[in-house]
Parts: C-alpha cells; structure tokens; sequence
C-alpha cells in the first residue's frame, strides 16, 4: 500500500493501535480531539513512536513540535524544531505531505503503510497514522502522529549515535 486512508483497521504494529484507541476515547470538542486533552502519561508504550506537529496557517506547513525516539534514528538526527518538508526526500515529499494535508482540511484520522528512503539510501518499510487535534476547538492545528519503521534495529535507537 502506498496511498493513505481513512480507514484504521489495517494499522499492525501495537503502539499505533494504542495510540489510535487513545485518541479515540479523547472527547472530540466539536469535531477532533483538543490538543490539551493528549498526555502522553497516559500511553508510555506509544512515546517512542510519535510525532507531534504543528499546523502552520494558510498553505499548511508542518513545524516538528517533537519527535519520538524511533523516529530520530531514520534521519540521522534530531528533527524536532525542523519542518517536515525540510527532512523529507524528494521522492516521498508529496505523498506524505498530502496525508498530512488531508487529515488537517477534513479533520480526519489517515493511515498509510509504505517504503521511504533513508538518508543512507536504505529503503524502510513504514507505517503512519495521522490524528488531527486542536487547540482552539474548531480548526486541526496540530496532528499526533504515530509511526513505526519496521527496519530500525530496536536495540541501536536509544544509542548516543544513531544506526540502522
């Protein structure tokens, strides 16, 4: 599958199902889930795996709020503090940014399982969820992202240096 969709029951890897059926049981206020509802005390087994972004105003940009620690490894580096389409590679960029795009103009959740390439030109197997909240209660101004690369090697992602 390299296109995203709407539907959540494909999702495999447990800390996404997780994260899924938490931001579920958020109260929706009216529409998504506000952001101030989300503490990430309350699912430890998901931390590694999220993403939490800011959504910019007009043409969406997506500024990386924070990056969990299996996500790091892939790009060789930190990428909180960074905009997504700046940590991208070209030839994944549009695919994940219309998912992006699409859960935050239809404030819905997305999934997608595919490859990308790694800065070392590794190709990784992955899998995403995309789940809108708000701040303000009306508009998705920030989006709770879960994602698994089924590639990493587990044991080398807390190391000082990351490998995969």
């Amino acid at each position: 599958m390299t296109e995203f969709t709407t539907s959540l029951t494909e999702i495999n890897h447990q800390a996404l199902i997780d994260l899924v059926r938490y931001w579920q049981q958020l109260d929706p206020a009216p529409t998504v889930p506000r952001r101030q509802q989300f503490n990430p005390v309350d699912i430890p087994q998901c931390l590694r795996h999220i993403v939490l972004l800011d959504v910019g105003v007009g043409r969406p940009r997506y500024f990386v709020r924070l990056a969990g620690s299996s996500v790091n490894p892939v790009y060789q580096k930190s990428i909180t503090g960074e905009y997504l389409e700046n940590v991208l590679n070209n030839e994944d960029r549009q695919k994940i940014i219309a998912q992006y795009d699409y859960s935050v103009a239809h404030q819905r959740p997305t999934y997608m399982a595919s490859t990308t390439c790694s800065p070392l030109g590794r190709r990784l197997n992955y899998e995403r969820v995309v789940l809108p909240l708000t701040t303000n209660g009306d508009k998705t101004d920030k989006l709770l992202v879960g994602i698994n690369f089924s590639d990493i090697k587990q044991h080398l992602i807390d190391r000082p240096t990351f490998k995969l």
